[in-house]
């Protein structure tokens, strides 16, 4: 819910005042509370409007907060919310824009968005939200009481609806968990696996952004970049090849997305106890129509004499800050779990074309078990993100014993992941 690249959190504090803070019980008026500046005591909270007045403010306040954000004008950040909500096939009336915190001294000085979704949940389709862009000013931050309200915002809005949140930093995992939101069931979903195809270019780039940046200007001349580029390979080797074989079967470029996908799904479903729905209109919305403002995407498609077997879609991020240059993520992964060949194929041929563009970190996340357990015999770089993890709330006890009950089949494309 909150880009994995940003500098600062929305809140920090300990935790036992969050957990006063978080209360259930608690009202959390944001014009009570000690912790109150007295230049905010007119701070309110309203649902957040489509109009340019909100939009700009929300833009601004964004660009504050998060890298991602740094460089992208007014007009690409419109698009980029425009695809999240307004043109988002799972839009109900149900699905407000979001919530903002507000005041007339400083306008817009909070926000939490939300991205419509479908989910099939057991044998149902249950239209729900993933919670995005959780942000607060830098002047508001501390006072904790405020991005609570906001956060609260969400949480009451999932009384009646199914929530998801897909993105948490470690400070909304501590928040998720002390409300009471249940993270989903998948063993070692916290892992990344990386396999680093030139090591330099990731270690210059993490010496860049470090404290020991200073030292990142004398590494990229020489021989000292040669020195690095040894060391780095040698620290990374074995971490640096996929290559599954005897999966060769026929894998394409997908450039737009047909109803042969929507039949795909309707056959293969009942294989997933709980998916994003992955139908024609949704690929083609997440997949293929999504603004390139942070990256390009690609989608690849497997075919056996002809017959579709599964697809892969990969992001290819552009150069900017907070981001390692020659980064390539898989974002979405679907195939007849009864073939093992068809995902074997399609990974062999997105490394390939990731390695021939230049690749130099090739990134598999956010994914069930069952495929992670395959892609670690390939001897991935496996790296940590404890509190990268899913979170949900049900509006039924029902609906979350079929939550508890069910595999989740999780990819890089649930909610607002990799959306920015």
């Amino acid at each position: 819910m909150i880009p994995r690249n940003q500098n600062v959190t929305a809140l920090d504090m300990n935790e036992e005042r969050l957990r006063e803070n978080c209360s259930i019980e608690n009202n959390c008026n944001p014009n009570q509370g000690k912790d109150i500046p007295m230049s905010a005591d007119k701070l309110a909270i309203r649902e957040a409007q489509w109009n340019d007045a909100d939009l700009s403010g929300i833009w601004d306040l964004c660009r504050q907060s998060f890298d991602a954000y740094r460089s992208c004008t007014l007009s690409e950040f419109r698009e980029l919310q425009r695809h999240k909500w307004l043109t988002n096939p799972a839009r109900t009336p149900d699905h407000p824009f979001g919530w903002i915190l507000f005041n007339r001294k400083d306008g817009i000085v909070g926000f939490v968005g939300l991205v419509p979704v479908r989910l099939k949940i057991g044998a149902e389709v249950v239209i729900g939200a993933a919670g995005h862009t959780w942000v607060v000013s830098p002047a508001y931050r501390g006072y904790s009481l405020y991005s609570l309200s906001l956060y609260k915002q969400l949480l009451s809005w999932a009384d009646k609806h199914f929530l998801l949140n897909t993105t948490s930093i470690e400070t909304t995992s501590r928040i998720n968990r002390i409300l009471r939101m249940t993270k989903i069931p998948v063993e070692s979903f916290d892992r990344l696996l990386l396999w680093v195809i030139r090591p330099e270019a990731l270690v210059q780039w993490r010496l860049e952004n470090s404290s020991w940046n200073q030292w990142s200007r004398m590494t990229a001349r020489r021989p000292f970049a040669w020195l690095l580029k040894v060391a780095a390979r040698v620290r990374f080797v074995g971490h640096k090849r996929l290559r599954f074989h005897d999966a060769t079967l026929p894998v394409e470029p997908v450039k737009v997305f047909t109803d042969e996908f929507t039949k795909f799904w309707e056959d293969h479903k009942h294989e997933y106890g709980i998916a994003t729905v992955r139908d024609r209109t949704f690929l083609q919305w997440r997949h293929l129509d999504v603004p390139a403002i942070m990256g390009a995407m690609h989608v690849f498609a497997c075919r056996d004499n002809g017959r579709l077997q599964g697809y892969l879609a990969l992001i290819e991020r552009y150069r900017q800050k907070g981001s390692c240059p020659g980064h390539f993520r898989v974002t979405d992964v679907f195939y007849d779990r009864h073939r093992q060949d068809v995902v074997c194929s399609l990974m062999n041929y997105a490394f390939e074309f990731a390695k021939a563009r230049g690749c130099s970190v090739f990134e598999v996340s956010k994914v069930s078990q069952e495929l992670g357990d395959l892609l670690r015999s390939q001897q991935p770089y496996v790296r940590q993100a404890d509190s990268w993890t899913y979170w949900f709330k049900t509006p039924t006890p029902e609906l979350a014993d079929v939550c508890r009950r069910e595999v989740w089949w999780p990819s890089g494309s649930d909610g607002d992941s990799n959306l920015f």
